[in-house]
Protein backbone atom coordinates (compact mmCIF):
# COMPACT_ATOMS: atom_id res chain seq x y z
CA UNK A 1 0.00 0.00 0.00
CA UNK A 2 2.89 2.28 0.40
CA UNK A 3 4.83 2.02 -2.97
CA UNK A 4 0.93 2.68 -4.22
CA UNK A 5 0.36 5.48 -2.65
CA UNK A 6 3.92 6.79 -3.29
CA UNK A 7 3.42 6.13 -7.12
CA UNK A 8 0.05 7.75 -6.88
CA UNK A 9 1.96 11.14 -5.57
CA UNK A 10 4.08 11.15 -8.00
CA UNK A 11 1.72 11.48 -11.30
CA UNK A 12 1.74 14.82 -12.62
CA UNK A 13 -1.67 16.36 -11.69
CA UNK A 14 -1.08 14.97 -7.49
CA UNK A 15 2.21 16.57 -7.57
CA UNK A 16 0.94 19.67 -8.88
CA UNK A 17 -1.83 19.56 -5.82
CA UNK A 18 0.86 18.77 -3.70
CA UNK A 19 2.65 22.07 -4.96
CA UNK A 20 0.21 24.07 -3.96
CA UNK A 21 -0.47 22.42 -0.09
CA UNK A 22 3.09 23.03 0.46
CA UNK A 23 3.06 26.88 -0.71
CA UNK A 24 1.73 30.09 0.62
CA UNK A 25 -1.14 30.11 -1.42
CA UNK A 26 -3.18 26.97 0.47
CA UNK A 27 -3.04 28.95 4.30
CA UNK A 28 -3.81 32.32 1.88
CA UNK A 29 -7.16 30.65 0.43
CA UNK A 30 -7.79 28.78 3.41
CA UNK A 31 -7.37 32.08 5.41
CA UNK A 32 -10.23 33.47 3.09
CA UNK A 33 -12.49 30.28 3.51
CA UNK A 34 -12.16 30.79 7.62
CA UNK A 35 -12.60 34.63 6.52
CA UNK A 36 -16.36 34.02 4.38
CA UNK A 37 -17.31 31.11 7.39
CA UNK A 38 -17.06 33.49 10.12
CA UNK A 39 -19.28 36.09 8.55
CA UNK A 40 -21.94 33.82 6.48
CA UNK A 41 -22.00 30.64 9.20
CA UNK A 42 -20.78 28.01 6.33
CA UNK A 43 -18.99 26.16 9.32
CA UNK A 44 -20.38 22.68 8.41
CA UNK A 45 -18.95 22.99 4.51
CA UNK A 46 -15.62 24.96 5.80
CA UNK A 47 -14.61 22.09 8.23
CA UNK A 48 -15.70 19.68 5.20
CA UNK A 49 -13.49 20.93 3.10
CA UNK A 50 -10.63 20.92 5.93
CA UNK A 51 -11.49 17.46 6.68
CA UNK A 52 -10.67 16.78 3.09
CA UNK A 53 -7.45 18.87 2.89
CA UNK A 54 -5.96 17.42 6.08
CA UNK A 55 -7.08 13.64 4.63
CA UNK A 56 -5.09 14.13 1.45
CA UNK A 57 -1.92 15.95 2.92
CA UNK A 58 -1.45 13.42 6.11
CA UNK A 59 -2.27 10.40 3.05
CA UNK A 60 0.12 11.80 0.31
CA UNK A 61 2.24 14.68 1.27
CA UNK A 62 5.25 12.99 3.32
CA UNK A 63 6.25 16.51 4.60
CA UNK A 64 3.56 17.40 7.24
CA UNK A 65 3.68 21.05 7.05
CA UNK A 66 0.18 21.86 5.21
CA UNK A 67 -1.60 20.44 8.08
CA UNK A 68 -0.13 23.64 10.17
CA UNK A 69 -2.37 25.36 8.35
CA UNK A 70 -5.88 24.68 10.00
CA UNK A 71 -3.46 23.81 13.21
CA UNK A 72 -3.27 28.23 13.13
CA UNK A 73 -6.87 29.09 11.44
CA UNK A 74 -10.02 26.68 11.76
CA UNK A 75 -11.38 27.93 14.79
CA UNK A 76 -11.74 31.52 13.10
CA UNK A 77 -14.41 29.90 10.78
CA UNK A 78 -16.63 29.81 13.88
CA UNK A 79 -19.36 32.48 12.78
CA UNK A 80 -21.38 35.29 14.84
CA UNK A 81 -24.65 32.96 14.06
CA UNK A 82 -23.68 30.16 15.87
CA UNK A 83 -21.65 30.78 18.23
CA UNK A 84 -22.75 29.54 22.13
CA UNK A 85 -21.34 32.58 23.45
CA UNK A 86 -24.19 35.18 24.34
CA UNK A 87 -24.77 37.67 23.49
CA UNK A 88 -25.83 35.41 20.08
CA UNK A 89 -25.88 32.40 22.84
CA UNK A 90 -26.60 29.93 19.41
CA UNK A 91 -27.84 26.46 19.90
CA UNK A 92 -25.78 25.03 16.85
CA UNK A 93 -23.41 23.46 18.46
CA UNK A 94 -25.54 21.91 21.04
CA UNK A 95 -27.45 20.68 18.32
CA UNK A 96 -27.20 16.63 17.99
CA UNK A 97 -27.30 16.22 14.47
CA UNK A 98 -23.93 18.74 14.11
CA UNK A 99 -22.54 17.29 17.15
CA UNK A 100 -22.51 13.48 15.77
CA UNK A 101 -21.26 14.99 12.24
CA UNK A 102 -18.37 16.81 13.96
CA UNK A 103 -17.23 13.73 15.62
CA UNK A 104 -17.54 12.02 12.46
CA UNK A 105 -15.23 14.62 11.01
CA UNK A 106 -12.86 14.31 14.39
CA UNK A 107 -12.83 10.21 13.86
CA UNK A 108 -12.07 10.17 10.43
CA UNK A 109 -9.08 12.87 10.98
CA UNK A 110 -7.59 10.95 13.89
CA UNK A 111 -7.68 7.30 12.06
CA UNK A 112 -6.01 8.85 8.84
CA UNK A 113 -3.54 10.67 11.44
CA UNK A 114 -2.77 7.31 12.93
CA UNK A 115 -3.04 5.38 9.30
CA UNK A 116 0.15 7.46 8.62
CA UNK A 117 2.03 6.62 11.20
CA UNK A 118 1.36 2.87 10.74
CA UNK A 119 1.50 2.98 6.77
CA UNK A 120 4.72 5.36 6.90
CA UNK A 121 7.59 4.10 8.98
CA UNK A 122 8.68 7.80 10.90
CA UNK A 123 12.59 9.30 11.12
CA UNK A 124 12.62 10.31 14.90
CA UNK A 125 10.95 8.79 17.98
CA UNK A 126 10.01 11.28 19.83
CA UNK A 127 9.91 8.64 23.27
CA UNK A 128 13.87 8.25 23.01
CA UNK A 129 15.07 11.77 20.98
CA UNK A 130 13.12 14.73 22.47
CA UNK A 131 14.60 16.91 24.76
CA UNK A 132 11.40 17.28 26.35
CA UNK A 133 10.02 14.26 26.14
CA UNK A 134 10.08 13.99 30.56
CA UNK A 135 8.30 17.14 30.87
CA UNK A 136 5.93 16.55 28.65
CA UNK A 137 4.94 12.61 29.90
CA UNK A 138 4.70 14.07 33.34
CA UNK A 139 2.03 17.05 32.54
CA UNK A 140 -0.36 14.43 30.53
CA UNK A 141 -0.07 12.25 33.64
CA UNK A 142 -0.86 15.40 35.65
CA UNK A 143 -3.82 16.35 33.45
CA UNK A 144 -4.79 12.78 33.47
CA UNK A 145 -5.08 12.40 36.85
CA UNK A 146 -6.35 15.82 37.73
CA UNK A 147 -8.50 15.51 41.22
CA UNK A 148 -8.08 12.00 41.64
CA UNK A 149 -8.82 11.08 45.38
CA UNK A 150 -10.60 14.15 45.99
CA UNK A 151 -13.72 13.42 47.72
CA UNK A 152 -16.03 15.61 45.12
CA UNK A 153 -14.23 13.99 41.58
CA UNK A 154 -16.27 13.84 38.70
CA UNK A 155 -15.88 11.67 35.68
CA UNK A 156 -16.48 15.21 33.68
CA UNK A 157 -12.09 15.52 34.87
CA UNK A 158 -11.21 12.51 33.01
CA UNK A 159 -11.63 13.51 29.30
CA UNK A 160 -11.24 17.03 30.15
CA UNK A 161 -7.47 16.48 30.92
CA UNK A 162 -7.15 14.10 28.18
CA UNK A 163 -8.55 16.84 25.82
CA UNK A 164 -5.98 19.40 28.48
CA UNK A 165 -2.84 16.91 27.27
CA UNK A 166 -3.94 16.68 23.42
CA UNK A 167 -4.16 19.94 23.10
CA UNK A 168 -1.16 20.44 24.68
CA UNK A 169 1.22 17.49 23.59
CA UNK A 170 -0.36 15.77 20.58
CA UNK A 171 0.69 18.04 17.49
CA UNK A 172 4.34 18.74 19.27
CA UNK A 173 4.67 14.69 19.44
CA UNK A 174 2.72 14.02 15.50
CA UNK A 175 4.91 17.02 13.96
CA UNK A 176 8.06 15.75 15.80
CA UNK A 177 7.99 12.80 13.74
CA UNK A 178 6.67 14.18 10.56
CA UNK A 179 7.19 17.66 9.87
CA UNK A 180 10.11 18.76 7.75
CA UNK A 181 12.60 21.84 9.17
CA UNK A 182 14.83 23.63 7.28
CA UNK A 183 16.50 27.00 7.01
CA UNK A 184 12.88 28.64 5.39
CA UNK A 185 10.47 26.82 7.99
CA UNK A 186 10.66 29.85 10.23
CA UNK A 187 9.67 32.13 7.67
CA UNK A 188 6.65 30.07 6.00
CA UNK A 189 5.67 29.47 9.40
CA UNK A 190 5.91 33.85 10.18
CA UNK A 191 3.51 34.33 7.06
CA UNK A 192 0.55 31.90 8.25
CA UNK A 193 1.01 33.77 11.58
CA UNK A 194 0.91 36.97 9.67
CA UNK A 195 -2.47 35.68 7.81
CA UNK A 196 -3.84 34.24 11.21
CA UNK A 197 -3.33 38.25 12.82
CA UNK A 198 -4.90 39.29 9.49
CA UNK A 199 -8.04 37.04 10.32
CA UNK A 200 -8.72 38.34 13.08
CA UNK A 201 -8.02 41.90 12.47
CA UNK A 202 -10.85 41.79 10.00
CA UNK A 203 -13.04 40.50 11.99
CA UNK A 204 -12.21 42.71 15.09
CA UNK A 205 -12.99 45.18 12.58
CA UNK A 206 -16.34 44.01 11.26
CA UNK A 207 -17.50 44.48 15.37
CA UNK A 208 -16.03 48.29 15.45
CA UNK A 209 -18.17 48.47 11.89
CA UNK A 210 -21.02 46.91 12.30
CA UNK A 211 -22.26 45.71 15.67
CA UNK A 212 -22.84 49.22 17.67
CA UNK A 213 -19.64 48.49 19.90
CA UNK A 214 -19.22 52.07 20.53
CA UNK A 215 -21.96 53.68 23.08
CA UNK A 216 -22.05 57.13 23.91
CA UNK A 217 -17.94 57.80 23.25
CA UNK A 218 -16.92 54.45 24.80
CA UNK A 219 -16.39 51.52 23.86
CA UNK A 220 -18.49 48.34 25.46
CA UNK A 221 -16.20 45.45 26.05
CA UNK A 222 -19.38 43.21 26.74
CA UNK A 223 -19.87 43.29 22.98
CA UNK A 224 -16.82 42.81 21.88
CA UNK A 225 -17.22 38.82 20.36
CA UNK A 226 -16.21 37.26 18.10
CA UNK A 227 -17.72 33.76 17.09
CA UNK A 228 -14.86 31.84 18.66
CA UNK A 229 -14.24 34.13 21.77
CA UNK A 230 -14.53 36.93 23.99
CA UNK A 231 -12.46 40.12 23.95
CA UNK A 232 -9.53 38.96 26.02
CA UNK A 233 -9.45 35.65 23.38
CA UNK A 234 -9.03 38.03 20.26
CA UNK A 235 -6.74 40.15 21.49
CA UNK A 236 -5.18 37.57 23.67
CA UNK A 237 -4.63 35.36 19.95
CA UNK A 238 -4.65 38.50 18.30
CA UNK A 239 -1.27 39.72 20.79
CA UNK A 240 -0.02 36.35 20.26
CA UNK A 241 0.25 36.34 16.30
CA UNK A 242 1.68 39.63 15.78
CA UNK A 243 5.39 39.33 16.32
CA UNK A 244 5.34 37.46 13.52
CA UNK A 245 5.62 40.53 11.67
CA UNK A 246 8.54 41.82 13.18
CA UNK A 247 10.23 38.83 11.95
CA UNK A 248 9.29 38.56 8.61
CA UNK A 249 10.10 42.26 8.31
CA UNK A 250 13.81 41.75 9.66
CA UNK A 251 14.12 38.43 6.90
CA UNK A 252 12.30 40.50 3.67
CA UNK A 253 15.23 42.13 1.67
CA UNK A 254 12.47 43.91 -0.01
CA UNK A 255 9.62 45.63 1.40
CA UNK A 256 9.85 44.14 5.02
CA UNK A 257 9.25 48.16 5.98
CA UNK A 258 5.19 46.93 5.35
CA UNK A 259 5.30 44.14 7.51
CA UNK A 260 7.32 46.55 10.34
CA UNK A 261 4.37 49.32 9.71
CA UNK A 262 1.52 46.04 9.49
CA UNK A 263 2.84 44.95 13.67
CA UNK A 264 1.92 48.54 14.81
CA UNK A 265 -1.20 48.45 13.47
CA UNK A 266 -1.83 44.95 14.89
CA UNK A 267 -0.48 46.23 18.23
CA UNK A 268 -3.60 48.65 18.11
CA UNK A 269 -5.92 46.26 17.46
CA UNK A 270 -4.96 44.61 20.36
CA UNK A 271 -5.39 47.95 22.33
CA UNK A 272 -8.79 47.93 20.73
CA UNK A 273 -9.89 44.71 22.52
CA UNK A 274 -9.74 46.51 25.53
CA UNK A 275 -7.56 43.01 27.01
CA UNK A 276 -5.18 44.76 29.85
CA UNK A 277 -3.27 41.85 30.24
CA UNK A 278 -2.86 41.42 26.59
CA UNK A 279 -2.08 45.32 25.78
CA UNK A 280 0.29 44.93 28.46
CA UNK A 281 2.06 41.93 27.40
CA UNK A 282 1.91 42.85 23.17
CA UNK A 283 3.15 46.33 24.48
CA UNK A 284 6.39 45.30 25.82
CA UNK A 285 7.34 42.66 22.73
CA UNK A 286 6.57 45.70 20.94
CA UNK A 287 9.04 47.80 22.52
CA UNK A 288 11.33 44.81 22.79
CA UNK A 289 11.31 44.11 19.26
CA UNK A 290 11.45 47.95 18.08
CA UNK A 291 14.25 48.33 19.50
CA UNK A 292 16.23 44.94 18.44
CA UNK A 293 15.35 45.83 14.97
CA UNK A 294 16.51 49.19 14.98
CA UNK A 295 20.10 47.96 16.41
CA UNK A 296 20.44 44.72 14.58
CA UNK A 297 21.70 44.47 11.04
CA UNK A 298 18.76 44.14 8.96
CA UNK A 299 17.16 45.24 5.95
CA UNK A 300 15.23 47.86 8.47
CA UNK A 301 16.70 48.60 9.90
CA UNK A 302 16.91 52.17 9.14
CA UNK A 303 13.92 52.18 8.46
CA UNK A 304 12.61 51.02 12.00
CA UNK A 305 14.26 54.17 13.12
CA UNK A 306 13.08 56.95 11.35
CA UNK A 307 9.68 55.20 11.99
CA UNK A 308 10.02 54.69 15.77
CA UNK A 309 10.83 58.16 16.25
CA UNK A 310 7.88 59.33 13.84
CA UNK A 311 5.62 57.21 15.61
CA UNK A 312 6.55 58.14 18.72
CA UNK A 313 6.02 61.99 17.92
CA UNK A 314 2.78 61.45 16.53
CA UNK A 315 1.51 59.46 19.04
CA UNK A 316 2.35 62.84 21.62
CA UNK A 317 0.95 65.05 18.97
CA UNK A 318 -2.43 62.87 18.67
CA UNK A 319 -3.02 62.85 22.61
CA UNK A 320 -2.22 65.92 23.26
CA UNK A 321 -4.65 67.21 20.46
CA UNK A 322 -7.29 63.89 21.37
CA UNK A 323 -6.93 63.33 24.76
CA UNK A 324 -10.95 63.69 25.34
CA UNK A 325 -11.75 61.76 22.80
CA UNK A 326 -9.05 58.67 23.83
CA UNK A 327 -10.05 59.09 27.46
CA UNK A 328 -13.32 58.62 26.57
CA UNK A 329 -13.17 56.19 23.84
CA UNK A 330 -10.82 53.43 25.84
CA UNK A 331 -12.47 54.59 29.29
CA UNK A 332 -12.60 50.96 30.24
CA UNK A 333 -8.83 50.96 30.43
CA UNK A 334 -8.81 54.45 32.61
CA UNK A 335 -11.71 53.18 34.94
CA UNK A 336 -9.96 49.93 35.43
CA UNK A 337 -6.31 50.92 35.44
CA UNK A 338 -4.78 48.62 37.33
CA UNK A 339 -7.20 47.24 39.55
CA UNK A 340 -7.57 42.94 39.95
CA UNK A 341 -10.47 42.47 38.45
CA UNK A 342 -10.96 39.79 40.88
CA UNK A 343 -7.94 38.34 40.25
CA UNK A 344 -6.79 37.82 43.73
CA UNK A 345 -9.83 36.33 45.22
CA UNK A 346 -9.65 33.67 42.72
CA UNK A 347 -5.98 32.80 43.43
CA UNK A 348 -6.87 32.82 46.67
CA UNK A 349 -9.43 30.58 45.77
CA UNK A 350 -7.06 28.09 44.01
CA UNK A 351 -5.11 28.15 46.98
CA UNK A 352 -7.88 27.14 49.29
CA UNK A 353 -8.69 24.34 46.96
CA UNK A 354 -5.35 23.36 46.64
CA UNK A 355 -5.38 22.86 50.31
CA UNK A 356 -8.15 20.91 50.31
CA UNK A 357 -6.15 18.03 47.95
CA UNK A 358 -2.58 18.97 47.88
CA UNK A 359 -1.22 15.95 45.84
CA UNK A 360 -3.33 15.61 42.48
CA UNK A 361 -5.26 18.80 43.18
CA UNK A 362 -9.18 19.27 43.35
CA UNK A 363 -9.40 18.76 39.38
CA UNK A 364 -10.77 21.26 37.00
CA UNK A 365 -14.65 21.29 37.46
CA UNK A 366 -14.36 21.97 41.10
CA UNK A 367 -16.87 24.99 41.28
CA UNK A 368 -14.69 28.33 42.65
CA UNK A 369 -16.04 30.05 45.58
CA UNK A 370 -15.40 33.51 43.42
CA UNK A 371 -15.89 33.25 39.37
CA UNK A 372 -16.53 35.43 36.42
CA UNK A 373 -19.42 32.85 35.73
CA UNK A 374 -18.73 32.89 32.22
CA UNK A 375 -20.45 31.21 29.77
CA UNK A 376 -17.29 29.22 28.32
CA UNK A 377 -19.64 26.42 26.45
CA UNK A 378 -17.66 22.86 27.55
CA UNK A 379 -14.99 25.03 29.71
CA UNK A 380 -15.03 25.53 33.70
CA UNK A 381 -14.37 27.76 35.26
CA UNK A 382 -10.57 28.89 35.45
CA UNK A 383 -8.09 30.84 37.64
CA UNK A 384 -6.37 32.61 35.46
CA UNK A 385 -3.45 31.90 36.32
CA UNK A 386 -1.19 29.31 34.87
CA UNK A 387 0.55 28.13 38.32
CA UNK A 388 -2.39 28.68 40.28
CA UNK A 389 -4.24 26.53 38.01
CA UNK A 390 -1.86 23.82 37.83
CA UNK A 391 -1.56 23.98 41.54
CA UNK A 392 -5.32 23.82 41.92
CA UNK A 393 -6.37 21.36 39.67
CA UNK A 394 -3.71 18.98 39.59
CA UNK A 395 -1.92 19.35 42.64
CA UNK A 396 1.83 19.50 43.75
CA UNK A 397 2.28 16.99 41.23
CA UNK A 398 0.63 19.27 38.55
CA UNK A 399 2.44 22.03 39.41
CA UNK A 400 5.81 19.97 39.42
CA UNK A 401 5.38 18.48 35.81
CA UNK A 402 5.05 22.19 34.66
CA UNK A 403 8.09 23.21 36.40
CA UNK A 404 10.02 20.37 34.72
CA UNK A 405 8.76 21.66 31.33
CA UNK A 406 9.40 24.87 31.63
CA UNK A 407 12.61 24.25 32.29
CA UNK A 408 13.15 21.28 29.87
CA UNK A 409 12.10 23.89 27.28
CA UNK A 410 14.60 27.07 28.83
CA UNK A 411 17.17 24.64 28.24
CA UNK A 412 16.66 22.95 24.76
CA UNK A 413 16.92 27.24 23.66
CA UNK A 414 20.01 27.48 21.80
CA UNK A 415 23.17 29.75 23.87
CA UNK A 416 23.25 31.91 20.49
CA UNK A 417 19.64 32.43 19.33
CA UNK A 418 19.27 32.68 15.32
CA UNK A 419 16.35 34.97 13.85
CA UNK A 420 14.21 31.58 13.90
CA UNK A 421 14.57 30.71 17.45
CA UNK A 422 14.01 34.67 18.90
CA UNK A 423 11.02 34.40 16.72
CA UNK A 424 10.15 30.86 18.55
CA UNK A 425 10.70 32.24 21.89
CA UNK A 426 8.96 35.36 21.71
CA UNK A 427 5.59 33.88 20.73
CA UNK A 428 6.34 31.35 23.56
CA UNK A 429 7.12 33.49 25.97
CA UNK A 430 4.36 36.12 24.75
CA UNK A 431 1.94 32.88 25.50
CA UNK A 432 3.37 32.71 28.85
CA UNK A 433 2.68 36.23 29.96
CA UNK A 434 -0.59 36.33 29.04
CA UNK A 435 -1.67 33.40 30.48
CA UNK A 436 -0.01 34.67 34.00
CA UNK A 437 -3.11 37.14 34.47
CA UNK A 438 -5.69 34.94 31.90
CA UNK A 439 -6.60 31.46 30.71
CA UNK A 440 -5.31 31.02 27.00
CA UNK A 441 -2.97 28.14 27.32
CA UNK A 442 -6.32 26.38 28.87
CA UNK A 443 -8.34 27.07 25.64
CA UNK A 444 -7.40 24.30 23.18
CA UNK A 445 -6.94 26.11 20.34
CA UNK A 446 -3.82 28.54 21.71
CA UNK A 447 -2.75 25.15 23.51
CA UNK A 448 -2.66 23.58 20.25
CA UNK A 449 -0.54 26.81 19.07
CA UNK A 450 1.72 26.44 21.86
CA UNK A 451 1.94 22.82 20.97
CA UNK A 452 3.66 23.43 17.37
CA UNK A 453 5.93 25.78 19.21
CA UNK A 454 7.55 24.24 21.63
CA UNK A 455 8.30 21.72 18.96
CA UNK A 456 9.81 24.93 16.54
CA UNK A 457 11.51 26.04 19.62
CA UNK A 458 13.44 22.64 20.36
CA UNK A 459 14.25 21.31 16.64
CA UNK A 460 15.59 24.81 16.09
CA UNK A 461 18.25 24.18 18.75
CA UNK A 462 19.08 21.09 16.31
CA UNK A 463 20.09 23.12 12.89
CA UNK A 464 22.74 22.35 11.11
CA UNK A 465 23.43 20.64 7.61
CA UNK A 466 23.00 17.17 8.85
CA UNK A 467 19.61 17.77 10.01
CA UNK A 468 18.25 19.05 6.63
CA UNK A 469 19.93 15.54 5.26
CA UNK A 470 18.57 13.57 8.08
CA UNK A 471 15.54 12.82 7.06
CA UNK A 472 16.15 11.70 3.43
CA UNK A 473 18.95 9.61 4.40
CA UNK A 474 17.16 7.36 6.88
CA UNK A 475 14.47 7.33 4.47
CA UNK A 476 17.00 6.43 1.36
CA UNK A 477 18.20 3.44 3.81
CA UNK A 478 14.21 2.00 4.47
CA UNK A 479 13.86 1.88 0.94
CA UNK A 480 16.59 0.14 0.10
CA UNK A 481 16.22 -2.68 2.64
CA UNK A 482 12.92 -2.35 1.07
CA UNK A 483 13.53 -3.11 -2.16
CA UNK A 484 12.86 0.00 -3.52
CA UNK A 485 14.12 2.26 -5.52
CA UNK A 486 15.53 5.64 -4.60
CA UNK A 487 14.99 9.28 -6.16
CA UNK A 488 18.11 8.76 -7.92
CA UNK A 489 17.25 5.76 -9.43
CA UNK A 490 14.13 7.21 -11.19
CA UNK A 491 11.71 5.65 -8.42
CA UNK A 492 8.92 7.22 -6.71
CA UNK A 493 10.14 7.20 -3.28
CA UNK A 494 12.11 10.50 -1.98
CA UNK A 495 11.65 12.75 -4.99
CA UNK A 496 12.25 16.42 -4.20
CA UNK A 497 9.66 18.90 -5.17
CA UNK A 498 10.42 22.84 -4.86
CA UNK A 499 7.91 24.66 -3.37
CA UNK A 500 6.59 28.02 -4.19
CA UNK A 501 9.09 29.75 -1.50
CA UNK A 502 11.89 27.66 -3.68
CA UNK A 503 12.63 25.34 -0.64
CA UNK A 504 13.64 21.92 -1.14
CA UNK A 505 11.23 19.65 0.45
CA UNK A 506 10.40 15.54 0.15
CA UNK A 507 7.13 14.71 -0.96
CA UNK A 508 5.50 11.27 -0.75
Amino acid sequence: MKQKIRAIAQLPAMRRILWFFDSLWFPAAYAVLALISSFTGMEIAFYALTAVAVVFAAVFSRDSKPLLTPVFMAVYAVSWKHTPQPPFSSDFFYNGGVQIYFLCLGVLLVACLIFRFIVFPQDRNFFKESKLRVGIILMTLAFLLNGVFFGNYTVKNLPFGLLMALSFFIFYIYFYNTLYIDKNTGTFVGYMLVMTAGIIFIQLGKIYLFDNVIVDGSVNKDVLIAGWGMSNNVGGMLGMFFPACFFIAYKRKKLGWIFYVLAFVLFGGVCLTLSRTSALVSGIILIAAAIYLSIAKSPVRKFARIFNIAAVAAGIIFLAVFWDFVRDLFAVYFERGFDDSGRFEIWANGIRNFLRAPVFGVGFYEPLEESYNIENWIFPDMYHNIFIQMLASCGIFGLLAYLVHILQVAFAVKKRPTAESLFYIIILVGMFGMSLLDNHLFHVFPAMVYSVFLLLSEREGESGPLLLLRPLLVRHKKEVAEGAPSAAEGGTCGAVNKSAEGNEEPHA
